[in-house]
């Protein structure tokens, strides 16, 4: 979702240790062009890493077919933290979040075969660098 979105993957890991199951290093998102902007992707850069956020979780319900996101993650604190930014009212939130996952969602599940390909690699191999989650993503 990173690569998706516009950041920059550096590096992926997923050696983590007691307090960490795992990383993903990013540079900062890029700016894009007008012209090079993905139609199905939110343009405002808090939504962007709001999907970023939500996608690892999405991707594990989607793999495992389970259906809440995980309470107590620090991914679904940074994107109720992204949310409340974007909404400005605490209401909003949970209608905000849902929305924020099913687009997720379905932009994960278009391109499941490459996520699940990246997947297998990384238990495979633990981590990887940027260019190589770049050459497993290139078809799509």
């Amino acid at each position: 979702m990173a690569e998706l979105c516009g950041q920059r993957i550096v590096e992926v890991e997923i050696e983590g240790d007691d307090e960490l199951a795992g990383t993903v290093r990013t540079l900062r998102f890029v700016e894009e062009h007008p012209e090079e902007a993905d139609p199905h992707l939110p343009t405002a850069p808090l939504e962007r890493r709001l999907l970023c956020a939500v996608a690892g979780m999405v991707a594990e319900a989607i793999a495992t077919g389970r259906e809440d996101l995980d309470d107590g993650s620090e991914d679904l604190d940074a994107a109720v933290r992204l949310a409340i930014q974007v909404v400005g009212d605490c209401e909003k939130v949970i209608p905000f979040l849902a929305l924020a996952r099913s687009h997720a969602e379905d932009l994960l599940r278009r391109r499941w075969p490459v996520v699940k390909r990246l997947a297998d690699e990384l238990v495979a191999r633990r981590r990887l660098s940027g260019e190589e989650v770049r050459r497993l993503l290139e078809p799509h």
